[in-house]
């Protein structure tokens, strides 16, 4: 028996409260190893995208039946055969060479948090529509943060972006290693949660005062 989840489905909570990299950090490891520049985040984040939201979609049609192993069993290899297509669409657009360089993380998107956990936990318990509005919530805050970090990365280690000059007085070579990855996604986590803290105690703020 299926059970909806209650309250309205926000957009907001996937890309911004619950970010899935700058704010819980639950799938940093593909951002940070394989989004060294602005090509390579989006050969990610469009493989990610296509990934989750099209296995997603096909293991709802699941019986409920299974035993929740089985079920889990089924996902990977459902996200595992939807890989070779989503594969081929990237290479046609971005060409070989570069999937080729991040062949290893995008491995590893099939079986991300979004379809092996929060499937279950809560994308399944809501009506469809609302299930795909979720998750695309989470997708396009994965998406956004991968494709900023892949960016800085691109301008402070080449001074360049898509093949345009970014005068910089600096460079910084080690933002190409997984070492220089992981400080600029720490910094932007922490930039990041600043922000919404500050902005949520603003918020509050000026509730309280209406109220009084």
């Amino acid at each position: 028996m299926e059970h909806n989840m209650s309250g309205k489905v926000k957009l907001f909570d996937g890309i911004i409260r619950q970010n899935m990299v700058l704010m819980s950090g639950l799938f940093a490891g593909p951002v940070i190893g394989a989004a060294t520049n602005l090509i390579n985040s989006l050969v990610i984040a469009l493989a990610f995208t296509l990934i989750t939201m099209v296995t997603a979609g096909i293991c709802r049609l699941l019986p409920k039946k299974f035993a929740f192993a089985v079920r889990i069993v089924l996902y990977a290899l459902i996200a595992s055969a939807v890989y070779i297509p989503v594969i081929l669409l990237a290479e046609l657009i971005f060409g070989s060479d570069a999937v080729n360089s991040v062949s290893l993380y995008l491995a590893i998107l099939v079986t991300n948090p979004l379809i092996m956990a929060k499937t279950e936990s809560r994308f399944f318990l809501r009506s469809v529509p609302m299930m795909f509005k979720d998750m695309a919530g989470f997708v396009i805050g994965f998406d956004m943060s991968c494709i900023l970090v892949g960016a800085l990365r691109d301008i402070l280690s080449d001074n360049m972006l898509l093949n345009t000059i970014i005068p910089l007085p600096f460079q910084m070579s080690a933002m190409e290693s997984v070492y220089g990855g992981f400080i600029l996604v720490g910094i932007l986590a922490g930039l990041f949660r600043f922000v919404y803290r500050r902005a949520l105690r603003r918020k509050n703020h000026l509730i309280s005062e209406r109220k009084n």
